[in-house]
Formats: structure tokens, C-alpha cells, sequence
């Protein structure tokens, strides 16, 4: 693809997609400290120089991108979590985990979130994330009034918060690298391998009982 400098707002958009794309094809198969602006340029065949037209960092592409996987795994949890929903604890806390997996990308971001990207963008990119992540976060608390109608708003922040923080921590913890899974084998050290959805399930349940009392 030749570039090609965009001359209005839709075209300027069309090409921040298509850098976006780029960026998530490498994030897909690589790490992210692995990953340069020269080889996203390299994907959609603009020169690093193009680039800086429209983003100043890596962090800020892949700022744009976590919003994008914010908004889709909100969307599958409404999808999931419907107004028939039966308000079981662990059928909830069973299909909350499930598409909280289903969204790897999202979780892996989530992770580098604070700790890396937020930290290496530009001001008004980050003001502007927060504010679409806010707006974003108010179809995630529709969905858990739908799920649990007594919760206050300070309850639905305080399980939002939670299961967040666990959700990355359990998730980092069972989806290992080659390299970790070859250094756990060399090392003689017993490990057992915990499946993400079943440790996260079993915390969402503690957390809703312990919310709902």
C-alpha cells in the first residue's frame, strides 16, 4: 500500500485504523517491548516519518487500541449477561470469566495499561482515552444492575475494581510464555498450571457474596 497523506478527518481516520490493525498484528505474536514504530510502519507500508503524522508514540496506538477491546468485551458481556439472565451466582460468575477469556488482547493491554502505556502518551491522548473509557464504563454498570438490581454504584465500582485487578494478575499467571514453561521445567520446580477461568470464576463468586451481604 502506498501512502497516501489523508486530506480530511475520514481520511485521517482510515489510516489511524490502519495503523491500529498493524499494531495489533504484532501484538498478537510478539511482545510489546518487542515491538517498534519501524515495524508497525513496515505492516502498512508507510515510512516511520508517516507515521508521526498521526500518532507520536507506540504507546499512543496502543492506547487507541485497548479503548477499541475495552468497548468489545463490554459488548459481549451485555451480550451474555441479558436481561434473562437467571442472577445465579456462579452462572454469573461461570460466564463472566468465560468472556473475560475470550478477550485475551484486552487482557494482555489491560495489564500494560498503567504500568507502561498511559505513562509514555501525550496529555491531551490520555485526557481523551479516560474520557471514552468513562463513557464506555457506563454500559458496564448497566449490565451489572442488570445482573444485581440491589447494588449502590459504590458496589459496582468496588467489583469492577476487584475483579479487574485479579483478572490480571490470575490471567499473567496462567498464560505463560514458551520461555517461563521451559524455565519452570529446567528449574525442577512442582508447578501446576491453574486454568484462568476457573480460578477467576471462583474470586467473582467470593466477590459478588461478599458484595451482596
Amino acid at each position: 500500500m502506498e501512502f497516501d497523506r489523508a486530506r480530511n478527518e475520514e481520511q485521517r481516520k482510515i489510516r489511524v485504523e490502519q495503523i491500529k490493525k498493524a499494531a495489533i498484528q504484532l501484538f498478537d505474536i510478539k511482545q510489546f517491548h518487542d515491538i517498534t514504530l519501524a515495524e508497525i510502519a513496515n505492516e502498512t507500508s508507510f515510512t516511520r516519518g508517516n507515521l508521526y503524522k498521526y500518532i507520536s508514540s507506540k504507546e499512543d496506538i496502543y492506547l487507541l487500541v485497548t479503548l477499541d477491546e475495552i468497548v468489545d468485551w463490554i459488548k459481549d458481556l451485555e451480550k451474555t449477561i441479558s436481561k434473562e439472565f437467571t442472577r445465579e451466582i456462579d452462572d454469573f460468575s461461570k460466564k463472566w470469566a468465560n468472556v473475560m477469556y475470550r478477550h485475551q488482547r484486552f487482557l494482555k493491554l489491560i495489564s500494560l495499561l498503567y504500568t507502561i502505556i498511559e505513562k509514555n502518551v501525550s496529555l491531551e491522548n490520555l485526557i481523551d482515552f479516560k474520557k471514552k473509557f468513562a463513557l464506555a464504563s457506563l454500559n458496564l454498570f448497566k449490565v451489572l444492575r442488570t445482573a444485581f438490581p440491589t447494588w449502590d454504584d459504590k458496589a459496582i465500582e468496588k467489583f469492577i475494581r476487584l475483579q479487574m485487578q485479579y483478572a490480571i494478575g490470575s490471567f499473567s499467571s496462567t498464560s505463560l510464555t514458551p520461555i517461563q514453561k521451559e524455565a519452570i521445567k529446567r528449574s525442577e520446580i512442582p508447578y501446576k498450571l491453574v486454568d484462568f477461568v476457573d480460578d477467576f470464576s471462583e474470586f467473582v463468586t467470593y466477590t459478588v457474596k461478599y458484595l451482596n451481604n
